[in-house]
């Protein structure tokens, strides 16, 4: 039985066509998956078929769903079938969920339930993504991304609508907890739900979907059963990207650190509220090397970080920062957030807070070092004069690490750099972080949960892993993985 069929999908900015004139049908009980590169149209495929199009950005062709048809320009005509027909599992979790209700009232009000079955299903239903009760009562802002990302999978499958459109679903999620959502939307397949998956995760596409389709330059370039594409592409563009995919890169060989050290931990301790996450941990991080920091989402990655950076107190143990000569006079130490459109402001244009660097002492150097990152990292000019939310994720993503760089630290906190970058896109931004440590000097921190990137990139590998019911610990695994 076709659940949703979509003919002549166009969608148009003033500037340009993003989306031209594409079609596909999905029936129920079948996964077809989008792929794309960043900012080629994916995720505004899914905003048309939800009626979500920002203000200035319009839809064209038609769409069949709930037996009738209806013109995607009446966006207004779709969003009367959220919940009933369509539901949306969006690429930012937080712009989704309720900023004053806990997670688990959220979970319940989409069950359609009354009374203690509401509440049952709400909680067999966080139980799924392995959200345990102590973050059932929590609002969405004291969630990591990940956790969001579950309490939205969470929803999605509880609801009744029988289209589902997941846009980067796995987005920040640990390979157990990728593992998991997958789970649940295998359920949802087999109940006969139509699901449309936008991702540029290659291993959840060759695991789950049943179909796939590349988008490039506005159009589907290569479509077909996700076994035959994925294994022999046609298409060029579907060829790069699959070779892009960090799986297919040849291992980085150990080598001893033989620079100076940059910052390093002793005996360090970490928590937050009075819980400690991680306790004795002792490393370094050394200039011209890449340390690549894996670990379970919510074991406390991030507040490692944090704690490098002097952002948050140690609990125990000491932070060590070596500054050398030449070092940055702005900050030697940076981060590269997690969620980048949550670091520029939703106020003001995107070249506007590029150039906010300026008033840190060097950062007039550093707006002049912004449009040579911008063409490394194949960005437009034009993307200045948006705000952050008129682009896609990746893109405010390589911003955000153009306008670090820019100012040239001599440590770099990279908290899942590429989480929102496809694999072609993934490939050069890593390449010339890669290149950056090795040229400038930098040392890099990236906390990732891509075991294949870390393997490929990184100089070494640490885990973060709670073997019994205290604090986690760390290992250097770099030969053991």
């Amino acid at each position: 039985m076709l659940a949703l069929s979509v003919q002549g999908l166009s969608v148009v900015t003033p500037q340009r066509r993003v989306v031209d004139g594409v079609g596909f049908e999905v029936a129920g009980g079948e996964i077809l998956a989008i792929l794309g590169e960043t900012g080629s149209g994916k995720s505004l495929i899914g905003s048309a078929i939800m009626g979500l199009l920002p203000a200035g950005v319009r839809a064209e062709g038609m769409i069949a769903l709930a037996g009738a048809s209806k013109p995607l320009s009446d966006q207004a005509a779709l969003r009367g079938h959220w919940s009933s027909d369509l539901f949306l599992l969006p690429q930012e979790p937080f712009n989704a969920l309720a900023p004053l209700l806990s997670v688990l009232e959220q979970v319940a009000e989409q069950t359609g339930l009354t009374g203690r079955d509401r509440w049952n299903r709400a909680v067999g239903a966080m139980a799924e993504m392995q959200l345990s009760a102590e973050h059932f009562t929590k609002k969405p802002y004291a969630l990591s991304g990940g956790m969001a990302q579950r309490v939205m999978a969470a929803i999605a499958s509880v609801t009744r609508a029988g289209i589902l459109i997941a846009d980067e679903p796995t987005k920040g999620l640990d390979a157990d907890r990728r593992a998991a959502v997958a789970d649940v939307f295998r359920l949802l397949r087999d109940q006969g739900r139509a699901i449309l998956l936008i991702t540029h995760d290659i291993a959840l596409v060759r695991n789950l979907a049943d179909r796939v389709a590349f988008l490039h330059e506005g159009r589907f370039v290569e479509t077909g059963s996700t076994e035959a594409v994925l294994s022999a592409p046609q298409s060029a563009y579907a060829r790069l990207y699959v070779t892009s995919d960090p799986a297919s890169w040849q291992r980085r060989a150990y080598a001893p650190s033989s620079t100076p050290k940059v910052i390093g931990a002793e005996a360090l301790r970490i928590g937050f509220n009075g819980r400690v996450l991680a306790d004795a941990m002792t490393f370094h991080c050394h200039a011209s090397q890449i340390a690549a920091l894996l670990g379970s989402s919510g074991i406390g990655k991030t507040t490692l970080g944090r704690t490098l950076l002097g952002l948050v107190p140690p609990v125990a143990g000491t932070v060590r920062r070596y500054f050398t000569q030449g070092a940055s006079p702005a900050r030697p130490l940076q981060k590269l957030h997690q969620d980048p459109t949550r670091v520029f402001s939703p106020w003001q244009s995107l070249g506007r807070s590029m150039r906010d660097i300026a008033r840190l002492p060097g950062g007039e150097a550093g707006v002049a070092r912004i449009p040579g990152l911008m063409r490394r990292f194949a960005l437009k000019p034009d993307l200045l004069d948006r705000r952050p939310d008129q682009i896609s994720g990746g893109e405010a993503q390589r911003l955000a690490l153009a306008r670090v760089l820019a100012l040239r630290p001599q440590f770099l906190l990279a908290d899942e750099p590429t989480s929102r970058l496809d694999p072609p896109v993934q490939a050069e931004v890593i390449r010339h972080l890669r290149n950056t440590a090795d040229e400038d000097g930098l040392a890099v921190l990236l906390i990732t949960h891509d075991r294949a990137l870390a393997e490929a990139i990184a100089d070494r590998r640490l885990l973060m892993r709670r073997d019994g019911p205290g604090p986690a610990g760390l290992s250097d695994i770099t030969d053991g993985m």
